[in-house]
């Protein structure tokens, strides 16, 4: 299995065959370690050099920039070397990088370093180290090289000096599958790359849009995904991403390039990616109904589409997000109306419930298993409590290939099973500092919350309050008044402004985060602080709660009121804690059996129609049947399509009066 964190973008040849076998060899052995080798700059196409099929450049955090030369150039050799530094350099100016690590005569004599070729990597290695005083420096030159371009002004050339502070403000640096989807060409049409939340999907489709619409003067690109408010956002992203990335063509909206959902309204063609292509191929457009899914309206389009001849293609390439939201016929159609390429990302895990990685995996492209949103020991216990692995009755269970394309590293030992993860190059400072990521105490009350507030802020001096989200797991009403008086009391001692986030749906800098469950998806936080009443056994909950503790890259707590049947948890917490490790039993093969008999079961009881979801709500909420037709006809179509209970049950309380005369 390829290192991860190994790319090579560089044809083999009789010359550089051997060492890059060797460097690959050493890449598997030490799989924690990062490597690059590449002949030019990533990420553009326009850099070429007359020597590249005679040497290679190694790339590597922590050390020199290392040029090899493997045909005894000479001038040539040193001509090739001095022109990639030459570029590197306008780069550097491109991307304002030169005020802050200088200009190239100043950095290549600390940073880069010309060698022969030797199948002795780990004496290259060692040779070549950095002081530690020149890590950020030399990353971020890396970065520059790989097209991993970061805001200099935002993570800073000097190592910041607290943890919080390291890992807001580390360099990323694209892994290996993350850099082959960016610059690998694959023969086939669908590209398709699968991962974990927070593996870094939406940017890679990103970098892809940028690299598309850059390259070419006309070029029709439709990005899109199910849910309304994502594809709002990611609307909303493209201009600062482009500009950010200095891409001097101007947008062309709905012209060249459209960000939209993939309905979209009969009235406006450019409002979704089936409104566009109803209105291109003058196809019959069904409207939203509680009896119509995508695989009715995609099914119907393909179909009239393939009664025709001599199909012209309405876009060169579209970018899909949120792969699992869709049918299997939604990408065979958009595969006929493009005509180069279609990239789909998609999440391995659409909740820890999934009962079918293994088919998620399968003729994929690309597996992205390295969470950088999260601690890999928050991961971990947020993984381990959700699917009860801590219990005796487990409530999922994966086979070692599913855990592996997950990240996990599986060991076992006769029934016992230690899961272990590769440590983030974004996490290494908290290895070190020896902090405990995850905390699982019992809740006290909102005095216990604020002390645990103020003990962050002392250990992490430049904290902002919306560094921090507390988070209500249970559903009761009673939580709405604990979030009241949570924010009187932080108001009050902190002198923190509080947003609640149920209420805005967004959020807000320089204010602290407070919300229920259903108004976190996609944010993340440096701490989060969970609370519940009781740890519960169903499935919504449990995924809820593994959903929650992952809004967190550096510590969550867990605060559980009734914390009577949660010793196992505190005991697998501190193995954690201690090793590294989840440490957990395998179920037996009539326990996996009943495993996924439970889980299918609740998923069928769990698929609701919209009609039933809605009607539910209704009755819920006192509202006479004779009413519910008004509420169904007056319900914008976002609330319809997201199953958004909490905005839903907001719109009927707004809108009683109204409808219910």
């Amino acid at each position: 299995m390829q290192n991860s964190l190994f790319y090579s973008h560089v044809e083999k040849n009789d010359l550089n065959s051997e060492i890059l076998e060797n460097i690959e060899n050493h890449a598997n052995a030490y799989p924690s370690e990062q490597f690059y080798i590449i002949t030019a700059p990533l990420g553009e196409n326009k850099y070429k050099y007359g020597y590249e099929d005679s040497a290679i450049v190694i790339l590597s955090p922590k050390h020199k920039i290392m040029f090899v030369d493997l045909n005894n150039g000479g001038d040539r050799f040193s001509e090739y070397v001095d022109d990639f530094i030459d570029d590197v350099n306008s780069i550097s100016d491109k991307y304002d990088y030169q005020e802050h690590i200088g200009r190239a005569r100043t950095w290549k004599r600390h940073f880069t370093s010309k060698l022969k070729p030797s199948n002795n990597i780990e004496k290259i290695l060692k040779d070549n180290e950095l002081d530690e005083a020149d890590f950020r420096k030399c990353e971020l030159l890396i970065s520059l090289i790989t097209g991993s371009i970061n805001n200099i002004e935002k993570v800073g050339v000097d190592t910041p000096q607290t943890t919080l502070e390291r890992v807001k403000h580390n360099i990323i640096l694209f892994d290996g599958e993350q850099t082959r989807f960016i610059y690998k060409q694959l023969p086939h049409k669908r590209i398709s790359i699968q991962g974990l939340s927070g593996t870094g999907k939406t940017e890679l489709l990103m970098h892809k849009l940028k690299e598309l619409y850059a390259s070419e003067s006309k070029v029709k690109i439709f990005f899109t995904c199910h849910n309304i408010a994502l594809s709002n956002t990611l609307r909303d992203r493209v201009p600062a991403f482009f500009d950010f990335m200095k891409v001097q063509k101007q947008i062309q909206w709905n012209s060249q390039l459209w960000v939209d959902r993939a309905w979209g309204s009969k009235q406006n063609k450019n409002s979704g990616l089936y409104s566009y292509i109803c209105d291109f191929y003058n196809l019959t457009f069904y409207s939203w109904n509680k009896n119509t899914t995508y695989n009715d309206i995609f099914s119907r389009a393909l179909k009239e589409l393939k009664e025709r001849k001599n199909i012209q293609p309405a876009f060169d390439y579209i970018l899909i997000d949120e792969k699992q939201d869709f049918p299997e016929v939604f990408f065979e159609l958009c595969e006929i109306i493009t005509k180069y390429k279609i990239y789909v990302a998609g999440d391995i895990f659409q909740d820890i419930f999934e009962n079918n990685i293994r088919k998620e995996v399968e003729n994929v492209d690309y597996v992205l298993n390295k969470c950088y949103r999260t601690a890999p020991r928050i991961l971990m216990f947020a993984h381990a409590i959700g699917m009860g692995l801590f219990e005796n009755k487990k409530l999922n269970w994966l086979e070692d290939s599913e855990w592996e394309s997950s990240g996990y590293i599986v060991e076992k030992r006769n029934e016992e099973v230690r899961l272990s993860r590769n440590t983030i190059r974004r996490f290494e400072d908290l290895e070190e500092a020896d902090i405990s990521n995850m905390n699982l105490v019992k809740y006290t009350g909102i005095d216990q919350v604020v002390n645990i507030i103020s003990s962050i802020i002392n250990d992490n001096p430049t904290v902002e309050p919306s560094d921090i989200a507390i988070i209500m797991l249970d559903r009761g009403n009673y939580i709405y008044e604990t979030i009241d008086s949570l924010e009187y009391v932080i108001k009050t001692k902190l002198g923190w402004e509080v947003n609640k986030a149920y209420e805005n749906k967004q959020k807000l800098p320089n204010k602290l985060f407070i919300s229920n469950v259903n108004n976190v998806k996609g944010l993340e936080f440096p701490f989060v602080i969970c609370i519940t009443n009781k740890i519960d056994d169903s499935y919504s909950y449990r995924n809820s709660l593994y959903t929650m503790l992952t809004r967190s890259f550096l510590q969550s707590y867990l605060l559980v009121a009734n914390d009577d049947n949660i010793q196992c948890q505190r005991d697998g917490l501190r193995i954690i804690n201690e090793l590294g490790i989840i440490q957990t039993r395998e179920p037996t093969r009539t326990e996996k059996a009943f495993i996924k008999r439970q889980i299918v079961k609740v998923k069928s009881q769990n698929n609701l129609s919209f009609y039933d979801f809605i009607n539910k709500i209704l009755s819920n909420q006192n509202i006479e049947k004779k009413h519910w037709k008004k509420f169904i006809q007056a319900l914008p179509d976002s609330y319809k399509e997201s199953f958004d209970e909490d905005g839903i049950i907001e719109f009927i309380k707004d809108n009683k009066k109204y409808y219910c005369i």
